[in-house]
């Protein structure tokens, strides 16, 4: 039985102080920050229900001293009139600067379906946003109610309400598209509750960055309560680290490697797009992701399509958002499994649809059930106690099932697309969904 783990922020530009009320947490986790900047995490045991301010202090100093060196030593490049007299005591006194220049119309696109109170609760945080142009948008993907229409309508007038009567996350997806009215599109899901500032570090980078059409950003667990969110983190979470990260193919030097593996770029709770890059690269394909038959795989798809086509793409951690886990252990394994269904879907529907990149395709899928799959399965069996290998055999299996799952989504969505015949999308669709 694993205990809980109590997450909270840490900020070292604030004195640190004792936690209290820690009463039956094994540890703590922090998130720790630096000028609002995330550096990495810090776990320090709870003893007698509190953390002491020292004791985080020494884990901070231990495990990110360089990080925060060097984030201070950014600043005083950035901030100090002379660096040729910069001294290792200056950086402690140079003030962080912020981005205080002209930023666009940004859209948030909330894809949500019958769960209020999950939707609630992200809307809240949605509220609290620091950004000065801002469009909220809830696209409600073929309710059983009017439940989430009410609740908008009542609760959270500044948003938008449109309904997307087409089952599937990646119809809602392009419905947003369809309706957006900003220049950037940042999608997030009902499960979630993000940071103050995170569309403002989203935006920044395509401010600053022409070439980027794509933005992905760190996902935390916003509680780590019960065995089953603890195992996912184990598992290997949704975080893809605390550096910002570029990925592009250089074609003109001859580049051929692609991303294939594409889950390592980030997920679609935390994904930003230039609108444009929809009018260059197509929709999403409607026959993945949660509502299909491939139960995920929508996102790694996109993320994979922006590479493939010749655009930037950029992980950004500093655009932070929190990711309410799974609290049992049957809906985690569920989870688990779709995984391996969304995978092997995404990695079948493009070597459909790229026949240059079948080999690299085949190659990954035989690498990922070998490596990440037998390999993690014969370790579990040895050390049972990290990951239960029924997680492990419910992704196997899940990548078995994935190979012939995309093309049941995709005989499955043109039907859909014909019946609700509606132009632009089903236009859209039946050039996403290979012949």
């Amino acid at each position: 039985m694993l205990n809980r783990i109590k997450m909270v922020d840490i900020e070292l530009s604030s004195p640190l102080a004792t936690i209290e009320g820690l009463d039956g947490y094994e540890a703590l986790q922090g998130l720790v920050r630096l000028h609002g900047t995330p550096i990495g995490y810090v776990k320090v045991p709870v003893t007698n229900g509190d953390c002491t301010g020292t004791a985080v202090s020494k884990a901070i100093l231990k495990q990110h001293s360089l990080t925060i060196i060097r984030h201070l030593l950014c600043d005083a490049l950035v901030g100090f009139s002379d660096p040729g007299q910069l001294k290792i005591a200056d950086l402690f006194n140079v003030s962080h600067q912020d981005y205080n220049g002209p930023l666009p119309l940004a859209t948030v696109a909330v894809c949500t379906r019958d769960r209020s109170t999950d939707l609630s609760r992200c809307l809240d945080s949605l509220s609290r946003l620091d950004y000065p142009n801002l469009d909220i948008l809830i696209v409600d993907n073929s309710p059983i109610s009017n439940v989430t229409e009410r609740l908008v309508h009542i609760n959270y007038p500044n948003a938008r309400y449109v309904c997307e009567s087409r089952p599937g996350l990646n119809w809602a997806r392009n419905r947003a598209i369809t309706e957006a009215r900003g220049e950037i599109i940042a999608y997030t899901d009902d499960d979630v509750v993000v940071d103050p500032k995170w569309v403002r570090a989203l935006a920044r980078v395509f401010v600053e960055n022409r070439e980027v059409m794509a933005v992905t950003g760190l996902v935390v667990p916003y509680e780590l309560e019960t065995e089953a969110q603890i195992l996912f983190e184990r598992y290997g979470g949704f975080g893809r680290g605390f550096r910002r990260k570029w990925y592009r193919v250089d074609r003109k030097s001859g580049e051929r490697s692609l991303y294939h593996g594409a889950g390592q770029f980030g997920t679609g709770a935390n994904m930003a797009f230039r609108r444009s890059l929809f009018d260059k690269i197509n929709y999403f394909d409607p026959a993945l992701d949660v509502g299909t038959a491939t139960n995920g795989g929508g996102d790694l798809d996109m993320f994979f399509r922006v590479l493939k086509e010749g655009h930037t793409l950029v992980y950004e951690p500093s655009a932070v958002v929190r990711h309410i886990h799974r609290r049992d252990y049957a809906h985690l394994r569920t989870q688990i499994t779709n995984n391996g269904i969304g995978l092997y879907s995404y990695f079948v529907r493009n070597a459909l649809f790229y026949p240059d990149e079948r080999f690299a395709f085949i190659r990954l899928g035989l690498w990922w059930l070998l490596w990440w799959n037998i390999r993690r399965l014969l370790i579990s069996l040895v050390c049972p106690a990290r990951i239960p290998c029924n997680l492990i055999l419910a992704e196997l299996w899940g990548s078995l099932i994935g190979l012939s799952r995309y093309q049941k989504s995709r005989r499955a969505t043109a039907k859909v697309a014909y019946s609700w015949n509606t132009g632009t999308q089903d236009t859209a669709a039946e050039e996403l969904v290979p012949r």
